[in-house]
């Protein structure tokens, strides 16, 4: 064990001390920078209000647990970064990446030692999983490695209970909850895979089957998943009111297998998450190999050939999945190209790997059958690439990719003859993964530079949310989200899940609108920043350069209308691609049909056809707006001061979280403008409190709450058996 961590550290010290010498950190490119570092930064915000409900940097506003429990708020690494300033972020990152890599080493020696694999192999075995292929790539998504850590906890977890080890059902319900908390979408294959997992354990002949034990696993799951209510109904309200950015089917025809792509994953070192360096258009980028260094499947392979027994057949049965399309079982009606369950997959083919070690009997006949199967998908991926790219070769990373393969086929094959000792091969296996994880980091830190010279060009913003800034670029990736590194309320986001009214109201209003995760119109209207209550626009351009400009049509949050039309009407004119809508909703409020009777006493009923220029349509809401706005993580207030009955409108996407009072008297939002906050306002000069709290969170608190309590008891009653055994 002393010498897997010595090894561990000694690797990432070659791999990642030379990128940050020379870099200054470990950012990485794309969405490392534009949603792991910011989200990171605005979880450490929201933390740190003690009330972290609402995130104004978020969309138009969102909800912060829905928007932000599967990338950073559960996860222990990132709670660490949050007691860091944003000053040191760049070195408290280095220091938890050696701490989940350092977690995943001893969980996958401590599971490979209780499947009884010898000191040395659990020791070898475990430094292949922490630096297969999958974990090298996940560099790149860094909540990857959460998933990760606490899946170990579970395989070790699921064989104490099958074993009828002392505290299996309580540590069962442990790791469960460890896993649905720290990543609710990843534990789906989690669960997934350890159930094929427990079936083929069943039939292994190693631990007896009965019902008693099957139930107490069911039972353990139920209590962890009701632990971790707290987490999931605030997750589940929502999700049913948001849409995944780019979502898929599971088993969507145009998403399917690409076969040759997915046999490379198994056979070849991975040094860049992104197919097009490779293969255009390909599918690469989906893949998430799970390849082991050098050692690929070979000796998984010869164990299964060698093999008749439950961990053979759950190999073959784990490959078959991997390859087909059946992996969308996994994604569940995501994107049936994600193989993000490839550690189960990985912690296999180590097993056997390490097995076959154990058993130190010649592997030349496997390893040579496999060398020459892996060469041959391997040429016919180069000779893809090649004709994909006119027999032109794609660059240096490519070679360097083609090198590690062939080298590593060459150090198995010659330890297989007795060419070359056990020893060598493992320093051969070193040298592979401190290789890929330098290409990787290489070629993927290039953005970090332009990251940093642009936060010193654009201003941080306040704490308070006076209003919305728009961020536009020269269709550059890097600034997606510079509105949320900086601190900015902006109406630009790249975030994965949107709300759908959001959604409906942006497709909608602009119809030209690329939704793959970044919720922003790709054409800029002037009517839209007017409508969004933009003051601040900062135009960048492909070089970083920043220009701050303020909107000349900026209206303030919160300002009132005196007509309407209905959504039935609205909906109508939506088709005609003559009408502008945006300024038509600056004219007139858009109101749902349900709701008209009540909101219909304080306005007149406006005209379909469209209104006079911006400029008086601007000047005629300026009229009348609010003042004293100010948001913070559970809401917002504002003074505002009509001269007759009105409704003003607040652009804060609608929920259901919300509640009003206006002077202290309750009152009812409604939802108007397709997705913005609506308040009847009576004459005179009123003071309007809006709060925010998570619907379900209440709810889920109790009843994780009663979930710990069963845990209690499941305790007390393990205890009590176990006393009665002694």
């Amino acid at each position: 064990m002393k010498k897997l961590l010595f090894l561990t550290l000694l690797t990432l010290a070659l791999a990642l001390l030379p990128v940050m010498l020379l870099r200054g950190d470990l950012w990485l490119s794309s969405d490392f920078l534009h949603q792991e570092i910011a989200f990171i930064l605005e979880t450490k915000r929201m933390l740190a209000t003690g009330a972290p409900w609402w995130s104004w940097n978020t969309y138009l506003g969102s909800d912060f647990i829905g928007s932000y429990a599967f990338y950073t708020l559960t996860s222990p690494f990132v709670w660490i970064n949050c007691l860091f300033p944003e000053s040191l972020l760049r070195y408290s990152i280095a220091i938890t990446f050696v701490l989940k890599f350092l977690c995943m080493g001893w969980l996958a020696w401590a599971y490979l030692r209780k499947m009884g694999v010898s000191r040395g192999g659990s020791a070898f075995g475990a430094y292949l999983f922490t630096f297969s292929s999958f974990s090298i790539a996940s560099l790149y998504y860094y909540h990857f490695y959460e998933p990760i850590i606490v899946f170990l906890l579970l395989m070790i977890a699921v064989e104490r209970l099958l074993r009828r080890e002392r505290w299996g059902m309580t540590c069962m319900t442990l790791a469960v909850f460890a896993v649905v908390f720290v990543n609710f979408y990843f534990a789906i294959g989690t669960l997934i895979f350890m159930l094929i997992y427990v079936i083929f354990r069943f039939f292994s002949g190693e631990v007896e089957f009965s019902f008693k034990v099957t139930l107490k696993g069911v039972a353990a799951v139920l209590v962890g998943i009701l632990m971790c209510s707290a987490l999931l109904l605030p997750v589940l309200n929502q999700m049913l009111v948001s849409t995944r950015a780019d979502a898929q089917s599971a088993i969507d025809a145009i998403a399917m297998l690409n076969l040759l792509e997915r046999l490379r994953t198994l056979f070849m070192p991975k040094i860049v998450e992104g197919a097009t360096v490779f293969v255009p258009g390909g599918s690469g980028s989906y893949s998430n190999e799970a390849c082991i260094a050098v050692l690929g499947l070979s000796l998984s392979l010869v164990y299964a050939w060698r093999h008749r027994d439950w961990l053979a057949w759950l190999l073959v049965v784990l490959l078959v999945l991997y390859v087909t399309p059946l992996n969308g079982v996994f994604t569940l009606f995501t994107n049936p190209l994600y193989t993000r369950w490839a550690y189960g997959l990985t912690m296999v083919i180590v097993l056997c790997t390490a097995r076959t070690l154990d058993e130190n009997r010649s592997v030349k006949r496997g390893v040579a059958g496999y060398a020459i199967l892996a060469s041959l998908v391997v040429i016919a991926f180069v000779v893809k690439v090649l004709i994909d790219n006119g027999f032109h070769v794609p660059g240096i990373r490519f070679i360097a990719l083609m090198a590690l393969f062939f080298v590593g086929i060459a150090a198995l094959v010659l330890w297989a003859k007795g060419k070359m000792s056990l020893r060598w091969l493992k320093v051969a296996v070193v040298a592979c993964v401190i290789g890929q994880m330098w290409l990787f980091l290489i070629n993927l830190g290039t953005d970090s530079h332009s990251y940093k010279v642009l936060t010193q060009k654009i201003e941080r913003g306040g704490d308070d949310v006076t209003c919305r800034c728009d961020f536009r670029a020269d269709k550059g990736f890097l600034y997606y989200n510079a509105g949320l590194l900086r601190n900015h309320p902006s109406i630009s986001t790249y975030h994965s899940v949107i709300m759908r009214d959001v959604d409906v109201f942006l497709r909608t209003a602009t119809r030209d609108f690329w939704a793959k995760n970044k919720l922003r119109p790709n054409i800029h209207l002037d009517e839209m920043d007017a409508l969004l209550s933009v003051k601040t626009i900062y135009d960048i351009d492909s070089m970083g350069n920043v220009l701050k400009r303020d909107n000349k049509y900026f209206i303030p949050m919160g300002f009132a209308y005196d007509s309407y039309i209905t959504r039935s009407e609205f909906d109508k004119l939506a088709n005609d691609t003559t009408v502008n809508l945006p300024l038509l909703m600056l004219g007139n409020l858009v109101v749902e049909d349900i709701d008209r009777g009540v909101l219909a006493k304080s306005m007149k009923h406006g005209s379909l056809d469209l209104p006079c220029d911006l400029d008086s349509v601007v000047a005629e809401r300026r009229k009348c707006v609010a003042s004293h706005f100010r948001g913070n993580s559970s809401g917002y207030m504002a003074q505002v001061d009509v001269p007759k009955d009105m409704v003003m409108v607040f652009s804060v996407p609608f929920a259901s979280g919300f509640t009003a009072t206006v002077d202290g008297i309750p009152a009812t939002i409604y939802k108007a403008n397709l997705c913005m906050h609506a308040i009847n306002v009576a004459k005179g000069k009123h003071s309007i409190v809006v709060k925010y709290f998570p619907p379900g969170l209440r709810t889920g608190l109790w009843l994780s709450l009663l979930g710990v309590l069963l845990l209690l008891l499941m305790f007390w009653l393990e205890k009590r058996t176990t006393a009665h055994r002694d």
